[in-house]
């Protein structure tokens, strides 16, 4: 009875514990969530602070450039001359336009005019207009006034005032290109919002529906569009001191929350505007409230999740040694029919060459002995024509030189069934080998081909047929020579003990060999030479040569770079005694 009593609470404790833990999780998500969310606004209105305050240096930046440029033109000798000449009456200002007009400054993106001002009036300006009217004053940058002024045509501006000798002088900054270059160099993102109201809280510049508007608050006001912004800005304009605010928009598309900061011109750097920076805040919480809802449905589905791990853990686990022990066994199944595959190869190859051997060893004698009399008489004929016989000596010399091209054949084809004996091999310094070789083969050197020999095993012996060793070498100089014959290169020789062994590189920098042509180099009667001039042993030989060395051969080749022969023959054994 207790024994069923205690199942029963067990049975009851863990849906008891479950849920109690489930709960505690989302009590936990929901913290996070609220100290994310207000990490995330700490940091939103630390990034907006410190983009109003980049754009609050961009405007001083601004101002003061066009200040100290400003005043630099006014007080050169050029604009007393021109402007004594205007107020004589001389020539009617246009002395002086001319020189306003020739100022870098006027050529300034943004300064749409430059004028001179008396009275309040303009009485000339660079575009020819006197109907500019001098709306509001906003504060001094340095000796210079700034203020917003309107064209007859109700247009904008941004101005900028020097006094020179009872003559002001004005620069007119059109005031929706002096926004747009605001936004455009600050800090701000695709999605914040600039405004700026002017310091006597008259003019609001703010973008609407992707247009610049710059337009008088009265009228804003009046119009019911107090919401874009700009009741914030004029209160914290009257209360001074930056704020960071909660704010509501109404908009065509859609009402949304914001988060506003507002550095008022009269604790700014600037001084003459009132900066406004809002985000989106609602594209930022959301996010995180979706993060909520999905880490509680995660909560609510932990438990079956972790019981639903465990199962396919344990269920992978054992589907993953029987994976492991059936590609172990198709691995040794892969490496097994490789090393049969190769051994394949080989063995096709050395029975090739046997064949060849076989046959060429039974009828070389006879080929000799056919091509000997043939040579022999063709030499006979070639002696007894005369010099007006020139075709037919041509034709004698013709089967003469044939006959010699298939005895060199022969010759070549018995290389191949030979194999070296003891009595033939002797102890051979590689690096007079080579030397000897580029000695041979150096009446076949293209004129434009260049040999460069690098020799580092000056002690070093291999044993083996000098003769045989020297083809082998010759045939790949002739094989390089021939392949840089057009284009010219560098051939270099060179060798090197390594671990035993001696290595002889024989490498050009000629144009490489394809990868078609390299799967069968080292095959019998396999050439790329144009009829007449190779046979296709040459490489077959090779390389039977140096395995008879108990050596290899093996090629490094790159398109359009050049080819490497490696050949690698086991070195002599040092005597202990110090001699060779």
């Amino acid at each position: 009875m207790k024994e069923k009593r205690l199942r029963r609470g067990l049975f009851l404790l863990v849906p008891t514990l479950s849920l109690t833990i489930l709960a505690l999780g989302i009590l936990l998500s929901i913290q996070v969530f609220h100290q994310g969310q207000e990490l995330t606004l700490a940091s939103q209105d630390a990034q907006l602070m410190k983009t109003a305050q980049s754009v609050d240096n961009d405007i001083i930046g601004h101002f003061n450039w066009y200040s100290s440029d400003f005043l630099y033109l006014i007080q050169r000798p050029g604009l007393a001359s021109a402007q004594a000449a205007w107020l004589s009456g001389e020539d009617g200002g246009s002395s002086l336009v001319a020189y306003l007009k020739d100022s870098p400054l006027f050529r300034v993106r943004g300064i749409t005019a430059m004028a001179a001002i008396q009275d309040e009036r303009a009485l000339l300006s660079t575009d020819g207009r006197t109907d500019y009217t001098f709306l509001v004053s906003l504060g001094m940058v340095g000796e210079t006034e700034v203020g917003i002024s309107r064209d007859g045509t109700g247009r904008l501006y941004v101005s900028m005032f020097l006094t020179w000798q009872e003559v002001d002088y004005a620069i007119l900054i059109d005031a929706e290109e002096f926004f747009a270059t605001t936004e455009a160099q600050s800090a701000a993102g695709p999605k914040d919002r600039l405004m700026l109201l002017d310091s006597a809280g008259q003019y609001y510049f703010y973008r609407d529906e992707g247009e610049i508007h710059i337009d008088p608050a009265e009228d804003l006001f009046r119009s019911g569009r107090g919401h874009l912004g700009l009741e914030q800005l004029q209160n914290a304009q009257a209360g001074g001191g930056s704020t960071i605010e909660f704010y509501t928009v109404q908009s065509d598309s859609a009402a949304y929350t914001a988060r506003l900061v507002t550095l008022p011109a009269s604790d700014n750097t600037n001084g003459c505007f009132t900066i406004g920076l809002m985000n989106n805040y609602d594209e930022t919480s959301r996010p995180l409230q979706a993060n909520l809802v999905r880490m509680m449905m995660g909560g609510g589905l932990l438990v079956a999740g972790v019981l639903l791990f465990l199962f396919f853990v344990l269920l992978a686990r054992r589907r993953d040694r029987e994976n492991e022990e059936e590609l172990a066994l198709l691995r040794e199944k892969k490496d097994a029919m490789e090393e049969l595959n190769r051994q394949t190869q080989e063995f096709a190859h050395h029975q090739r060459l046997e064949i060849i051997g076989t046959l060429t060893s039974g009828i070389a004698h006879e080929f000799n002995n056919l091509l000997t009399p043939i040579m022999g008489y063709s030499i006979l004929a070639l002696e007894q024509v005369s010099e007006e016989q020139a075709q037919i000596y041509d034709s004698l010399l013709e089967i003469y030189e044939s006959s010699r091209k298939a005895k060199d054949i022969i010759a070549r084809l018995s290389a191949l069934s030979r194999k070296s004996s003891p009595e033939n091999t002797q102890p051979i310094s590689p690096d007079e080998l080579v030397r000897r070789v580029v000695e041979v083969a150096r009446p076949t050197r293209p004129p434009h081909v260049a040999v460069e020999l690098e020799l580092g095993c000056p002690q070093a012996r291999v044993t083996g047929n000098d003769t045989q060793l020297s083809q082998l070498l010759l045939n790949l100089v002739i094989n390089a020579f021939q392949a840089m014959e057009d284009t010219g290169g560098q051939l270099t020789l060179s060798t090197t003990a390594e671990e035993g062994q001696v290595c002889i590189r024989v490498s050009d920098t000629g144009p490489g060999i394809p990868q078609p042509v390299l799967e069968h180099i080292f095959e019998p009667f396999y050439t790329t030479k144009e009829g007449g001039k190779g046979t296709g042993l040459g490489l077959a030989i090779a390389r039977q040569v140096a395995e008879e060395h108990r050596g290899t051969i093996e090629v490094e080749t790159r398109v359009g770079e050049g080819t490497t022969f490696l050949l690698r023959i086991p070195a002599v054994p040092p005597d202990p005694s110090g001699e060779l």
